[in-house]
C-alpha cells in the first residue's frame, strides 16, 4: 500500500499523529531531500529503507 505524508511547514513536531504513524511503519520512505526536514525521517522504525527523490 502507498501513503503520501504531508510535511507541512517541515517543523518536526507538527507532523500529524497519522503521518508518524505511518512513517514508523513503512518499510520504504521515498522523500524529497530538498523539500523535507530531514528531522522528518527520524520516525522511521529500524531496517527501514530511505531514498531521497
Amino acid at each position: 500500500m502507498i501513503h503520501f505524508v504531508g510535511a507541512g511547514s517541515g517543523a518536526p513536531d507538527l507532523i500529524t499523529v497519522r503521518g508518524a504513524k505511518l512513517l514508523k511503519d513503512a518499510d520504504v520512505i521515498i522523500y524529497a531531500g530538498s523539500l523535507v526536514n530531514p528531522q522528518l525521517l527520524d520516525y522511521k522504525k529500524e531496517g527501514c529503507r530511505v531514498y531521497n527523490s
